[in-house]
């Protein structure tokens, strides 16, 4: 993230929003932090360059979200869409589809900006503002809003952070870099609190979440030499997962990569995490998904039987790839 790089589309992004009034607001489907944190905070930076920002999503708020300043804002149900918008703004969506529904509210031409970090983003709005190596969306947002000198208050400061804190997994994962630090030390002597926020996102499951997360330990499987495991979950209507679920075997010592199988509505999702140079984004691709090197996704229209074996043919072979 070179400064006259950021410079540069930090202006363009300045004169994208100051030439609409009405800007909607959304992110991916099945939401996580960074998700609902730089939807949130784009919202926020929007109103600060003197426009309107509408906040829209597919889908729920996850419970263990609703803490971010702004997020009883956000509008869910599609009997209350917005109608009159003169832009889209979508943030962390690789992809447009990965909006899901909310596409549809799209009018033919209208203008699209596409602030995202993952590598694999094709670049579909008409401004792409798209920094891979940035730990988080938010990290992206928040380079912006110091660029362009908008005050970051306690509230925008809050949403930047948690974007920041479980993208990184708590400053876990391989993204984590000195500049992801450096940006979460800022926020945090502009009002983020490092313990509220990690207690909110990390340490304030439902009940039904656990339960999940039992669900899913008591299936673990592991195979290929103690170096790949899976774990599959029945996705049940109103019941929320864990956010660093699918993460949860490579906490076994020798695990390398693995992956999380939720069956619903007849399709099954896949979750594919993995740690050093073992990269799970072609894998997802190559299913018609897509991600980050160490995290990464897809949804097929067959059974978890069916696609569990495939899926993990193709993790060993990328393992061994990447070991030997």
């Amino acid at each position: 993230m070179k400064p006259e790089m950021i410079r540069t589309q930090a202006e363009k992004f300045l004169e994208s929003v100051k030439q609409q009034q009405r800007i909607l607001v959304t992110t991916h489907v099945s939401p996580d932090g960074d998700a609902i944190a730089s939807l949130l905070a784009a919202a926020k930076m929007i109103h600060l360059m003197g426009s309107q920002a509408i906040c829209f999503l597919d889908g729920g708020i996850p419970s263990h979200l609703v803490f971010l300043p702004g997020s009883g804002e956000i509008i869910t149900s599609f009997d209350n869409a917005p109608e009159n918008f003169d832009a889209v703004l979508a943030v962390d969506a690789a992809t447009l589809e990965r909006i899901g529904d909310t596409a549809k509210l799209i009018q033919p031409g209208q203008p699209i900006i596409n602030i995202d970090h993952h590598a694999d983003n094709p670049e579909y709005g008409h401004l792409n503002i798209i920094f891979p190596e940035a730990a988080s969306t938010t990290e992206i947002l928040f380079q912006i809003a110091v660029t362009l000198n908008l005050p970051i208050d306690k509230d925008l400061a809050t949403l930047l952070y948690t974007g920041l804190v479980t993208d990184t997994g708590g400053f876990r994962y391989s993204n984590t870099s000195a500049r992801a630090f450096q940006a979460a030390c800022d926020l945090t002597q502009r009002g983020a609190n490092p313990n509220q926020i990690a207690e909110a996102v990390f340490a304030s499951n439902t009940e039904s979440s656990i339960r999940m997360l039992t669900n899913a330990l008591s299936n673990l499987d592991i195979c290929h030499h103690g170096q790949i495991a899976t774990m599959s979950v029945d996705t049940v209507e109103g019941r929320e997962e864990p956010e660093d679920l699918a993460e949860y075997p490579l906490r076994v010592r020798g695990v390398v990569a693995c992956a999380l199988f939720r069956k619903k509505d007849g399709k099954t999702r896949v979750s594919l995490r993995s740690r050093g140079a073992v990269s799970v984004s072609d894998i997802a691709h190559t299913f018609g998904g897509g991600g980050h090197p160490n995290a990464a996704g897809f949804t097929v229209a067959e059974e978890i039987d069916t696609v569990r074996p495939r899926v993990i043919e193709a993790l060993r072979q990328e393992v061994e790839k990447s070991t030997f």
